[in-house]
């Protein structure tokens, strides 16, 4: 029996805080009100829900989507959803709700025709990045697969992963990202409560014989053949030999994002003073947000880190004067869509991409989730910047490998080895940057602006741990302190 919208609304009420995928664990629920319920079964016991959340600090309400089943309990990867999804978008079909209708877009064929799926016990779901701002799982029919990524946060307007998956597939002769297939979207009766349409669900092939760059070099940091320097022997030289594959394949990425100047969305534009300014003032708001949040979160602490983060608001004038440095570095390039979220997990490295350096990995490397970061606005993370957002988050991803691995297995923290993954990474991303339009060739003004937004991503990453992982915040925290440090040099 389906239960009623005040009975589901409380349950979620107590459940979304604990939820991986919710994103206001700052803030507090002051309850929970269902706007649209879709039943995706054929006995009404599995609905797909959009949840708006009302929070006691804040007048505005958040969106969630939500799939719960008979006891009102999340029941996003079951084959029995999976399917339901997989028929809507592949086959291009809608399914209509109270306000609005959930509307499946399909850019290839349905595998079994317009029959569907005959039955979810023919699928196999495996859940993957459990530790993720959306719920994405793998899903199997015979010999096909599928990623299918569910947008837990409901934002209205151009959703980049549909936007840059419908630029690769159909404008694109760049094949280093799973294609496409399609995707979910909510639309909206005419005139109700303006809201516009909704990218809720995305649909992806599944690359076969992959790994995530994260947990392939972990693998190999961890067995490391040499105790003294895991950068040598022949781990070491898979390792360098894999970083290497991410610089080119990441030039490559920006060379095919910059290469539609027909298309507006994409097209190069001119960094002028104006932009500069307004890149800056951008990132020193979003840090004092943070800055603002770690106060909120000091009582919270153990001492000796709380007395850490009082040093950095100690420091946040100094902080806030090398974010705007941006506008007098002479930067003389143009912006370009960028991934927005580039760091280890998401790239795909193929199984056997660990040959020697020298060897032509470029086919061997997938970037996937051009979502951009979860935690900015649409408008923020479709708009256009430099490529050294890109490069940056994934030298910052370098320091979590490192971090991480000294952890796991007690090895020392080497900053020697950050910077020789940082040296192999952008020599091999400089054979294809060097010349383009979108990249310094003056290699200080291209080291000035790494600098910057590698402290902005630290800063982003600084408010990230301390609203979802505690256990982390040493790693962006220790790159926020050492560039306190830089700048009293």
């Amino acid at each position: 029996m389906m239960l009623d919208n005040a009975t589901i609304a409380s349950r979620l009420a107590l459940s979304m805080p604990a939820a991986r995928w919710f994103a206001d664990k700052a803030a507090t629920i002051e309850r929970v009100t269902l706007h649209e319920r879709f039943v995706l079964d054929s006995g009404g016991s599995v609905e797909l829900l959009l949840a708006d959340v009302h929070l006691t600090s804040r007048d505005a309400t958040a969106r969630y989507v939500v799939v719960v089943g008979p006891e009102g309990l999340d029941a996003a990867a079951t084959p029995a959803v999976a399917g339901r999804l997989l028929d809507l978008v592949l086959s291009g079909t809608s399914l209509a709700g109270c306000y609005g209708t959930l509307l499946g877009h399909c850019l290839g064929g349905h595998p079994d025709g317009a029959g569907g799926f005959a039955s979810a016990d023919a699928l196999t779901v495996v859940p993957i990045g459990g530790d993720a701002s959306n719920t994405s799982f793998v899903v199997r029919h015979g010999s096909t697969g599928w990623i299918v990524k569910l947008f837990r946060r409901c934002r209205e307007g151009i959703q980049p992963e549909v936007e840059f998956g419908e630029f690769f597939a159909a404008k694109s002769p760049w094949s280093g990202t799973p294609r496409l297939c399609g995707w979910l979207e909510y639309v909206p009766a005419d005139g109700h409560l303006a809201t516009a349409s909704t990218a809720m669900a995305t649909v992806h092939e599944f690359a076969a014989g992959y790994t995530t760059g994260w947990d392939r070099l972990v693998g190999l940091l961890t067995v490391s053949d040499s105790k003294e320097d895991r950068l040598r022997g022949a781990s070491g030289d898979r390792i360098l030999s894999i970083v290497a594959a991410l610089g080119r394949a990441t030039g490559q990425m920006h060379r095919a994002l910059a290469a539609r100047p027909d298309i507006p969305a994409f097209a190069l534009e001119s960094i002028t003073r104006a932009w500069s300014q307004t890149a800056a003032a951008g990132m020193t708001s979003h840090a004092e947000q943070v800055f603002s949040l770690i106060e909120s979160r000091l009582p919270k602490v153990e001492p000796a880190m709380a007395r850490r983060l009082e040093a950095v608001l100690a420091a946040r004038s100094r902080l806030g004067s090398r974010l705007t440095s941006l506008p007098n570095s002479g930067v003389a390039i143009s912006t370009i869509r960028v991934h927005g979220d580039y760091h280890l997990g998401q790239v795909l490295v193929a199984e056997q991409c660990d040959t020697p350096l020298t060897a032509d990995h470029d086919s061997q490397v997938l970037v996937i989730d051009f979502e951009g970061e979860p935690g900015r606005p649409l408008a923020e993370r479709r708009a256009k910047t430099v490529a050294a957002k890109d490069v940056a988050g994934m030298c910052r991803s370098f320091d979590y490998l490192l971090r991480h691995v000294a952890k796991s297995t007690g090895r020392p923290y080497s900053a020697a080895d950050l910077e020789r993954l940082e040296i192999c990474y952008l020599d091999a991303y400089r054979e294809v940057a060097v010349g383009q339009p979108w990249w310094p060739a003056d290699p200080a003004t291209a080291d000035a602006l790494l600098a910057v937004f590698k402290l902005d991503k630290a800063i982003y990453e600084l408010a990230y741990e301390l609203n979802n992982r505690p256990d982390w915040i040493d790693v962006p925290l220790a790159a926020v302190e050492e560039a306190v440090v830089r700048g009293q040099g």
